[in-house]
């Protein structure tokens, strides 16, 4: 891509960055390179019909079909998933959970000669992200999810960014540079941060992503230096568990209360021996701040209170509620001011509600609640706080931020992170947290990073650029241009890299699967959504990501996976779900192709493809199941579906077929249970397993050296592995790339460059 077609880079030049980059130990990092005024992109077609049809789609938001998604990909228990769906033929062996993803040996601490090392390629800038606002101050740079942010008590400048799935990030500067902090930690996957309030120098992190449901816990992370350092504390009652939130009782640092997806737990030796107090699902857990005998914790069928530091718990009466009231998301906090005022904020059938107490052990009563506020994905955004100065002034976050103040009539509310003119911030908030030593400094972290704001919330700056957590689902590339790539993101568009750890947002919305065909100067690509809309546009030059809609027309309520499988080859493209889509123009008109269950009310559903020339795709399926479909005399609608094996693992995570023959056949499954890696010689007719002694993990993407056939490497949730000899042999292949989930993997054949696509580290290539 030619970075003067780039509108980022093309505003950049007319104005100037407001910060010149970087140079930390880990490498270059743009500083605050960023343009809050640059003209944001019109929505398009296909987004506007998608955001329409949400609220009937996808009723508990996107997040909630995402996070089934990342589900039913592993294997893993979800409880979201109300009715048996065709995960439950697959016969996933869920006891086994996600504690395979971090069981055995970690990354190496030190690197290791003889590998090859990775080079990080970004992003760490995403200028002009999306908001719910409009107008100047409506586009501040993104980054990715985030779960919280330390404020250190004793430096205010000194910052600890609490990444959901790309660990925790160290800043000295207030936002302005930022480091990864925990690179090499058995897990990078972080749902809570807090700083012991009686010795600042002591900080835990809790792993496991509660919100997002990414259950890969080992325990805690611990900080006896204000958290410049880290050390893993292993606990083995929290492998496999995603963590919500953490509280350290303000007198004394060794005792931290852990509210995760299975049981509010507590220890008293700072993360060593820990112990379920209540087992059930707690999201909040709030200590007195000068009453440390009181703890109060959020589940999901109402509000608990101990009175004698956890020795014994009642359930608190919130009016509206009764004791079969349950609740979606819960959150508790008392004021750090004031704290015999605490509040709670809850979610019960899509309706928010608001209570306050004002003495320990009252009463609360209810409050009126923001005109309008989005609860759709209460139990994925949701987050409480008060102000350290004022009792009254309170920050409630769902998919927006609200700041409100109570008055005599009641609460009076402001939407402070989706204005119609002045600064507006990403969606989906996470946590809010304030600078205890200037009150008036407030954090907000969501989906799209961190944001800061000196005056309460009117003015947000971003402190994304340099912080490298963008999430990236797929990848697609151009041979005859090494240097261009496009990426699909959790919930920050597909971006397109624009130089040195540089990328454009060309496509706003959730990016899914892409593709791309290599034309030379007249190259094209694809980008979709989630379901099954697709875009097309010229990959080069002054029309480089116009897009077009070329949506296969699929009926309402078709069936598919919440990413399903796209793929592009010369003049085919192709996209699957109960059945096979085929354009044999570059989606100018589509054929179907129906699968034996496609008529089924639960039907099988694709999830990995390969098109060979161009008259036969194979698809791979939630089940296992493989199928070959060739085109019949001259439309694909015709076309004759033959059964293939059935690999004995669910979710077909990738296909390819190697050399002119098309007799050998490699395909990889991504759920937890027997056998990953899978290879036929005889066009799919039968497989065996290739897997060795890899790890029990998700596979989710492969590629085949084209010079060495019996060279494989492997995109798992333990970062990159790969066999010389046809999977005979397994070992990691990750000097330098941080220990990541990798959702993607392709190889650039002229370069001999290999390129990772991670979840949530951003882009990374090496030379093999």
């Amino acid at each position: 891509m030619k970075s003067p077609d780039s509108a980022s880079q093309t505003q950049l030049k007319t104005d100037g960055p407001e910060h010149v980059a970087a140079v930390l130990p880990w490498g270059m990092v743009l500083g605050r390179v960023v343009v809050e005024h640059a003209i944001k992109a019109g929505i398009s077609v296909v987004r506007a019909k998608l955001k329409a049809r949400v609220e009937q789609d996808h009723p508990e938001g996107k997040a909630m079909a995402r996070r089934e998604y990342f589900a039913m990909q592993r294997g893993l228990p979800d409880e979201a998933r109300r009715a048996a769906s065709p995960a439950a033929r697959v016969q996933t062996k869920v006891a086994k959970s996600a504690a395979h993803a971090v069981s055995g040996p970690g990354f190496a601490a030190k690197a290791k000669a003889a590998l090859p090392l990775w080079r990080d390629l970004g992003p760490t800038l995403i200028p002009h992200g999306q908001t719910y606002g409009s107008g100047p101050g409506a586009t501040p740079s993104v980054a990715g999810r985030c779960s919280g942010v330390m404020v250190d008590r004793s430096n205010p400048q000194h910052l600890v960014a609490c990444s959901a799935g790309g660990g925790l990030w160290g800043s000295s500067d207030t936002g302005a540079t930022w480091a990864p902090l925990t690179d090499r930690q058995p897990t990078l996957v972080m749902g809570a941060i807090a700083q012991a309030p009686s010795a600042p120098g002591i900080v835990y992190a809790a792993t496991g992503d509660g919100d997002g449901q990414v259950p890969y816990g080992i325990g805690l992370l611990r900080s006896s230096d204000g958290g410049a350092s880290w050390s893993a504390v292993p606990v083995p009652s929290l492998k496999g568990l995603g963590s919500y939130d953490l509280a350290v009782d303000p007198t004394n640092a060794l005792r931290v209360w852990i509210a995760t997806d299975r049981a509010l737990h507590f220890s008293s030796d700072g993360g060593q021996t820990v112990k379920s107090i209540i087992a059930a699902p707690c999201w909040s857990v709030s200590i007195n701040p000068t009453a440390a005998s009181e703890v109060m914790a959020a589940f999901a069928n109402g509000l608990a209170r101990s009175a004698d530091g956890g020795a014994t718990w009642t359930h608190v009466v919130l009016p509206g509620t009764d004791g079969s009231t349950q609740f979606s998301r819960l959150e508790v906090c008392h004021a750090p001011g004031q704290p015999a005022v605490a509040y709670v904020a809850g979610c019960v059938k899509k309706q928010a509600m608001l209570w306050r107490r004002a003495s320990i052990g009252g009463a609360f009563t209810a409050l009126n609640v923001p005109s309008g506020m989005k609860t759709s994905q209460a139990w994925y955004d949701w987050c409480l706080a008060v102000a350290p100065d004022d009792a009254d002034l309170v920050f409630w976050g769902a998919i927006d931020l609200y700041r409100g103040k109570r008055g005599v009539v009641g609460m009076s509310w402001t939407n402070v992170s989706s204005r119609n003119s002045g600064d507006s911030i990403h969606p989906d908030q996470h946590f809010v947290s304030f600078d205890s030593n200037q009150p008036g400094v407030v954090y907000a972290s969501n989906d799209g990073g961190v944001f800061r704001s000196a005056d309460r919330g009117e003015h947000w700056t971003s402190l994304n650029p340099g912080l490298g957590i963008t999430e990236f689902e797929f990848l697609a590339q151009l041979e005859s241009q090494p240097s261009w790539m496009l990426g699909g993101t959790q919930d920050n568009g597909s971006l397109a890299l624009a130089g040195p750890r540089h990328w454009d947002q060309v496509a706003l919305g959730d990016g899914g699967d892409c593709a791309a065909v290599d034309r030379g100067a007249a190259s094209i690509c694809f980008h979709s959504y989630y379901d099954m809309p697709i875009e097309r546009a010229a990959a080069l030059g002054a029309a480089a990501f116009s897009w077009t809609d070329v949506t296969p027309p699929v009926p309402d309520g078709y069936a598919a996976l919440f990413y399903p499988p796209l793929e592009a080859s010369g003049d085919m493209l192709t996209k699957a779900g109960a059945s096979l889509w085929v354009s044999a123009d570059s989606g100018a008109s589509w054929d179907e192709a129906l699968f034996p269950t496609s008529g089924d009310a639960d039907p099988d559903l694709a999830t990995a493809m390969a098109i060979i020339g161009d008259h036969t795709v194979i698809v791979g399926m939630l089940s296992g199941q493989l199928y070959r479909v060739a085109r019949g005399g001259g439309a694909w609608s015709a076309a004759t579906v033959t059964a293939l094996a059935r690999l004995p693992n669910g979710f077909v995570s990738d296909i390819g077929v190697v050399g002119a023959t098309g007799k050998t056949v490699w395909a990889t499954c991504s759920q937890i249970g027997a056998g990953h890696v899978f290879r036929s010689t005889d066009s799919g007719k039968t497989f065996t397993d290739r897997s060795g002694a890899l790890p029990d993990m998700a596979v989710n993407a492969f590629v085949v050296d084209p010079k060495h056939s019996s060279r494989l490497y492997l995109a798992t949730d333990r970062g990159v592995w790969r066999s010389t000899n046809s999977g005979t042999n397994w070992s990691e292949f990750n000097n330098g790339l941080p220990n990541v989930i990798v959702g993607d993997l392709m190889l650039h054949a002229g370069t001999r460059v290999l390129r990772a696509g991670t979840r949530s580290r951003g882009a990374w290539e090496v030379k093999v």
